[in-house]
């Protein structure tokens, strides 16, 4: 640690106490010039032997030389028997320490048109300390050990002389407009343990020699246009918690040495250009509680070995081209609270088990070719939030024992094959939001009980088989900004109800059976910007306040409007 020193001796035969004594070059030289008693400054202390050789002095001052000396006696405060001085010794650290760490931020704001920087406040001011700069932290030598600088308008590039910061942290330069490529100088920052470049347009490759930084923890790199493969070298950070490279254009294959790096917490590798499939060696990280893969180019199955990491809590696979089944052994990961499989080739049916995530918040699963019907132990995901389903051949009824799922907030169940009647059920979602149920082959009529949904914003059904009249009752979803009940077989009139609907937006009834009077009610819903009628067989004139909404198919209707409403 700084300022501190181990003093060591051979051991005295008979010896009860050590005497350990210390003095300054700069208080010995003060008393000469004063023609003092340098003895003044002279400090010891006194430790019992317990056969020790070796004594820690703390509080000295870094940077500064000391002389040490070691007596031994046998009364702790007795006259010691005491062994030559030391020679003199100069500490590390202190102002000199420090001395090319001004030079270093100046290159910076050269580099990076300071000038411009949103917050410039001190920055070459020379009588400001410059843990006076802006965004600037040091230590109690004045050396840098933080330089936080994201969203402050840099621009141009990195330069290298920022591994000058000898003692340098951590260094945020995220959020800003630098380019070029990152300085493999930067490895030279032995003491660094978060390199965040995020979100800035930095290009070229992974510098290799920042897999020598041995006390690095975080690696983000999230938001640039970074290319080539990932360095193998990155697997030697022995400390790594947290490597993150989204967002880049980064190719090949993800190196299965990564499966070495035990103390990883995140691998987030995400919208890159990755091929191949995800590394049998990524089970070896025993710690990891996010994996990341999304939108690159990766093939093959899924490993069931992903469910040996017992530890994850977020296991984003989505916007691939994985195919085959999807494991039965992610079941047991039971801590996750996110999955996201969307959007790749899987096939088979949801695994019966997936009812067992008892922390699960997330299910993706759209977009694939899943199949069979959807499991009603999913029922029993007490904390999800969202189940994400569309876009799959699923077939059969929608579960009843969805509706114990009291925190749900969107239900997708769209562009599936599924049949039968919607679960009077599902109004028990109280915190539902979104319920979305389009082209499916569903029958019977739309269920009153979904009235009692009181935050639904959008209910969409359209292109179904559905019938019977609309329920007046959901005139009182208050919160409804969309309702799609198009291309369906609803017949009898327009509820005036949906009148009440004072947050409606896009009112969809197109291609119905409906007939009568188009309600005059529809006129005054103050946010309506979309509404199609058209296919239906209504009767009556146009309220003519309607043909002001932006976007409406009313011409197409045949019908006059009314001219007692003309100029209200």
């Amino acid at each position: 640690m700084p300022g501190e020193v181990v003093v060591r001796w051979n051991p005295v035969e008979d010896a009860k106490y050590y005497r350990i004594g210390w003095l300054s070059k700069a208080d010995y030289e003060a008393a000469e010039t004063a023609d003092g008693d340098w003895m003044d400054a002279f400090v010891s202390v006194s430790v019992a032997n317990s056969g020790q050789t070796s004594h820690t002095v703390a509080g000295l001052a870094p940077g500064a030389s000391y002389w040490f000396v070691v007596g031994s006696s046998d009364e702790r405060y007795g006259e010691p028997q005491w062994s030559p001085w030391s020679d003199l010794l100069k500490l590390p650290g202190g102002p000199a320490a420090c001395a090319e760490d001004r030079d270093a931020l100046a290159s910076l704001h050269a580099a990076t048109g300071g000038p411009d920087w949103r917050n410039s406040t001190n920055w070459l001011n020379p009588a400001a300390p410059i843990d006076e700069w802006f965004g600037v932290s040091t230590d109690s030598d004045g050396c840098v050990l933080v330089l936080y600088l994201d969203s402050n308008d840099l621009t141009g590039e990195i330069p290298a002389e920022l591994a000058d910061l000898s003692r340098l942290r951590s260094l945020h330069l995220g959020n800003n407009d630098l380019a070029g490529e990152i300085p493999p100088e930067l490895a030279d920052l032995d003491d660094l343990r978060v390199l965040s470049l995020v979100e800035n347009d930095l290009s070229g490759p992974i510098p290799t020699e920042l897999g020598g930084m041995d006390k690095l923890s975080v690696l983000d790199l999230d938001g640039n246009e970074l290319t080539g493969l990932i360095p193998t070298e990155l697997t030697d950070l022995a400390e790594l918690r947290v490597l993150s490279l989204n967002r880049n254009m980064l190719s090949g294959t993800i190196p299965p040495e990564l499966g070495a790096m035990t103390q990883l917490t995140n691998l987030e590798l995400w919208r890159n250009e990755l091929t191949g499939s995800i590394p049998i060696e990524l089970t070896g990280l025993v710690n990891l509680r996010t994996l990341d893969v999304d939108e690159n180019q990766l093939t093959g199955a899924i490993p069931p070995e992903l469910g040996n990491l017992t530890g994850l809590k977020f296991l984003w696979l989505r916007q691939n081209q994985f195919t085959g089944e999807i494991p039965l052994e992610l079941t047991n990961l039971n801590d996750l609270v996110v999955l996201g499989l969307d959007g790749n080739r899987l096939t088979g049916r949801i695994p019966l088990g997936f009812g067992s995530f008892a922390k699960l918040e997330y299910l993706y699963l759209y977009d694939n070719d899943l199949t069979g019907a959807i499991p009603p132990e999913l029922g029993n995901l007490t904390e999800l939030k969202r189940l994400h389903l569309q876009g799959n051949r699923l077939t059969g009824a929608i579960p009843p024992e969805l509706g114990k799922l009291s925190n749900l907030e969107n239900l997708y169940l769209d562009r599936n094959r599924l049949t039968g009647e919607i679960p009077k059920e599902l109004d028990r979602l109280e915190s539902l939001e979104r319920l979305i149920l389009d082209q499916n082959m569903l029958t019977g009529a739309l269920p009153v009980e979904l009235a009692h949904l009181p935050e639904l914003r959008y209910l969409s059904v359209n292109r179904n088989m559905l019938s019977g009249a609309i329920p007046p009752e959901l005139g009182k979803l208050t919160n409804l900004e969309q309702l799609r009940l198009d291309n369906n077989q609803f017949s009898g009139p327009i509820p005036p109800e949906l009148g009440d609907l004072a947050k409606l937006e896009q009112l969809h009834l197109d291609n119905n059976r409906l007939s009568g009077p188009i309600p005059a009610d529809l006129a005054f819903l103050p946010e309506l910007a979309l509404l199609y009628l058209t296919g239906n067989d209504f009767s009556g004139c146009i309220p003519a306040e309607l043909l002001d909404i932006a976007d409406n198919d009313l011409d197409e209707l045949e019908l006059e409007a009314c001219e007692q409403n003309r100029g209200l």
